[in-house]
């Protein structure tokens, strides 16, 4: 069986992270079994899917310049310890699973260019790294809403290929902005690729809106450590 064909038959919902990569070529598939899957994404990102086993000879084929993993498994926060990583973010994978378009207002959505690197290093503070950002600028996956000209928020693709990075400026909030930024986000990109994102667990303006865009929460955790 491919990575994929053993990712879906075990739960296609949970491991949509890990099954778009590879679709799409993001992700490099360095183990495949039957006892679970690791991919690296631009050898700085790993993704480990154990299923029913031991994380640690999961974590011991990751190259060195890892630095940050995502792990589909609950309750491994002593074994991360161990190889010198932290959990950053408990989240939860959400998922759009609808053959159809979310029903969004017509706004002025724009794609954004480095031009606009500064502002967005400015008001999205879960990543304090510019570098990334001009590199989702440049890749052109990166969106603006406005109102009467003015950017009021933005979002983008992530490297692994989740939706994130959304930002509603405070004076724009409460008007379902990211409601339509989002919606609109998924319509322009589902025809492609799968759509999903990492919402942190506790978010619970996130999740909402997740929700009533007609994503659907899986399963399984996944976490997100960060090297010490």
């Amino acid at each position: 069986m491919t990575p994929k064909e053993i990712l879906e038959k075990r739960d296609m919902l949970s491991y949509t992270d890990l099954i778009d990569q590879i679709e799409r070529g993001i992700g490099k598939v360095i183990y495949c079994g039957m006892d679970g899957i690791v991919t690296v994404v631009d050898d700085y990102c790993g993704f480990i899917a154990p299923f029913d086993s031991d994380v640690r000879p999961f974590i011991e084929l990751l190259p060195r310049s890892v630095e940050l993993i995502s792990i589909h498994r609950e309750h491994v926060s002593t074994v991360m310890k161990e190889y010198g990583y932290r959990l950053k973010t408990p989240c939860s994978l959400y998922v759009y699973t609808k053959d159809e378009d979310v029903a969004v207002r017509k706004q002025d959505i724009r794609v954004l260019d480095t031009s606009y690197k500064y502002v967005m290093h400015e008001h999205y503070h879960l990543i304090d790294d510019i570098d990334y950002i001009v590199d989702r600028l440049e890749k052109g996956v990166v969106r603006g809403i406005f109102v009467d000209n003015n950017l009021a928020g933005f979002m983008a693709e992530h490297s692994e290929g989740a939706m994130g990075l959304l930002e509603i400026f405070p004076e724009y909030q409460h008007r379902g902005l990211a409601y339509d930024l989002e919606g609109s986000y998924i319509n322009e990109m589902r025809k492609d690729h799968r759509m999903y994102c990492n919402v942190v667990n506790g978010n619970i303006a996130s999740e909402n809106l997740q929700l009533k865009l007609g994503l659907v929460k899986a399963d399984k955790a996944s976490d997100w450590y960060s090297i010490y």
